[in-house]
């Protein structure tokens, strides 16, 4: 865990300073009215296109801003992480975009396509373990041994605040916004979006959206404490966290509105018919919480103004052949 994980309460003056931050780096991605397109009968749904960020997904985010809030000396050794693939490639990119060397582990079931992604932007890429933390714990005795920063893809207070940023954008120009619905890897991307989004507009209510087979932060909050599953078994590996840090349990729990789970089955259906319908190409994280409205899998109004958070760009809703 990073050594900033735990520090002073977050304000709302930090989202700001950190959209402030970043902005020169990344895109201030586009909230697509579903109109003429009304998943699940809701008449007014918006998407946060995070698939359209930079290197494919919100990531970018809270790389730029926990790297811009490192040293210069810190800095200059280089930049080491762990990933399933899209903290991997933002690292990477902000290597690039920054002059600074980066190092990126990754599982050996990471696909050619993430590995390929990686090293386009000039990090290193160092195939490590079956399993995140495996990597995770080679990247760890990488900067040891070699210094440099190693960066947390969740559980890091600077990432929590670059992600959250991606609530400001979303309220400044649907100031309406009832509903925000987000999904639930690790725990990064609802709880900076969640806090953020409360802190400027207390109204906002947030849901948190699972993958019915891997249901960590579901779990989390019905017993009331971090848990570790130790039966996950999703489509969605991307989402595939099976425990959460207590930076993010701490948010969430005081943030969240509600945490629902979303049936296997209609997540690959809900990819399709982003592409089908809206010409987005989002990956199944992304349609996880897409489903979560589509299938009505919380309560919610027909006429509610809803903001789904397209979390990344994949091709599992894209005919393929």
């Amino acid at each position: 865990m990073s050594e900033n994980t735990m520090q002073q309460p977050i304000t709302l003056d930090d989202y700001r300073a950190a959209h402030a931050r970043v902005k020169p780096y990344i895109r201030q991605t586009p909230l697509i009215n579903a109109h003429p397109w009304v998943p699940g009968g809701a008449v007014q749904v918006r998407f946060k296109a995070e698939c359209h960020q930079v290197t494919g997904s919100f990531k970018a985010r809270g790389a730029f801003n926990r790297v811009l809030n490192l040293s210069d000396e810190v800095r200059r050794q280089g930049l080491a992480t762990a990933s399933g693939g899209n903290f991997g490639a933002a690292v990477a990119y902000v290597g690039k975009t920054l002059g600074l060397p980066a190092n990126v582990f990754v599982m050996n079931t990471s696909t050619p396509i993430t590995r390929a992604r990686i090293e386009s932007h000039g990090a290193k890429l160092t195939v490590h373990g079956d399993f995140w933390d495996q990597s995770w714990d080679a990247a760890g005795a990488n900067v040891a041994e070699h210094g440099g920063a190693l960066l947390h893809p969740y559980a890091d207070r600077d990432v929590v605040v670059g992600q959250g940023t991606t609530a400001l954008e979303i309220i400044d120009e649907w100031p309406e916004v009832e509903t925000l619905v987000v999904s639930i890897g690790g725990g990064g991307l609802l709880a900076g979006i969640a806090q953020a989004a409360k802190l400027l507009k207390p109204s906002i209510r947030v849901v948190g959206v699972e993958a019915a087979g891997c249901p960590t932060l579901y779990t989390c909050r019905k017993e009331g404490r971090i848990v570790k599953l130790q039966n996950v078994k999703t489509r969605v590996p991307i989402l595939a966290a099976r425990s959460t840090e207590s930076l993010n349990f701490e948010l969430i729990q005081k943030y969240v509105d509600d945490i629902t789970l979303v049936d296997e089955e209609v997540i690959e259906d809900a990819a399709r018919s982003a592409w089908q319908h809206a010409g987005l190409a989002i990956e199944l994280g992304a349609a996880t919480a897409l489903a979560a409205v589509s299938q009505r899998c919380f309560a919610r109004r027909d006429d509610e103004k809803i903001a789904v958070v397209l979390c990344g760009s994949g091709s599992d809703g894209m005919p393929q052949g």
